[in-house]
């Protein structure tokens, strides 16, 4: 339509310029009825041409997008996968106290690297549970300064590092020590390879801990599970000292006996 307007136009404008009566044909009249309305027609053809022009380009940008919401949805599909999957770890019981762990460079200030061999995750079958034979800590900084006394300890006796993989505090936090990628530093205990060393800061020969104690310890196991650094099948022992029967944290063992994971104990 725009193109037949403008082609009478054109013609209109002409004629009105040569002032020839209408009645009469001539060469010049033929000419321009002839030759403008095709070089208005050209016109037009070429910006259909030009706006015709853009449709791939519009496809290859649709295809693109398509792609790329195709592999967001994939994505997305991996991680609930993950998320279902580890929902499925089986947990030991109902673990209502959270799990917080005070992670190593926090109480220990030093640059000097932790020193251990690694340990191999996936042979983690046992664990053991210990007192720390200390006086007992209750907020952070109290348990901070036990966990550098022990590790100042083991480094004047023995030129070695903290020998625990993780320590309990009063306070409900666990003590980062060597952690879930180290092996224990105790020569005397088995298994430095398939071992995890709890230390429950204190000492309960006959005094019983307190619950905060128990409930930390149960979420630290929670966790090791979840991360896959323990076996959700674990053996869990404690360790009797035969040259000193007296400091064999009787309180504690009272309750952990009790526990399913229980094997009995360690002699050294």
């Amino acid at each position: 339509m725009f193109c037949s307007a403008r082609s009478a136009a054109v013609s209109s404008s002409n004629r009105l310029k040569n002032p020839v009566s209408r009645s009469h044909s001539s060469i010049y009249d033929v000419e321009i009825g002839e030759r403008t309305p095709l070089l208005v027609s050209k016109v037009c053809v070429d910006s259909g041409r030009h706006s015709y022009g853009n449709e791939p380009q519009t496809i290859q940008t649709t295809a693109l997008l398509a792609i790329l919401a195709l592999v967001l949805f994939l994505l997305l599909g991996i991680i609930i996968g993950i998320y279902l999957m580890l929902l499925q770890v089986p947990r030991p019981w109902p673990v209502s106290h959270p799990f917080f762990l005070v992670e190593r460079p926090v109480w220990w200030s030093h640059s000097a690297t932790l020193e251990a061999s690694p340990l191999n995750k996936t042979a983690v079958q046992n664990l053991i549970i210990m007192h720390t034979n200390s006086e007992a800590c209750h907020d952070q900084i109290a348990c901070s300064q036990i966990a550098r006394d022990v590790q100042n300890d083991a480094w004047t006796h023995r030129a070695t590092h903290i020998p625990y993989n993780f320590l309990i505090g009063g306070d409900g936090k666990t003590y980062e020590a060597r952690g879930w990628r180290g092996q224990h530093g105790f020569a005397e205990l088995p298994g430095r390879n398939d071992t995890i060393v709890v230390g429950i800061i204190g000492t309960y020969n006959r005094k019983r801990p307190d619950d905060i104690l128990f409930a930390e310890t149960k979420a630290l196991i929670t966790e090791s599970i979840r991360r896959f650094s323990l076996s959700p099948a674990y053996r869990m022992y404690g360790v009797v000292n035969s040259t000193a029967p007296e400091n064999n944290a009787g309180a504690l063992y009272a309750e952990l006996k009790r526990w399913n994971h229980w094997r009995g104990f360690v002699t050294v």
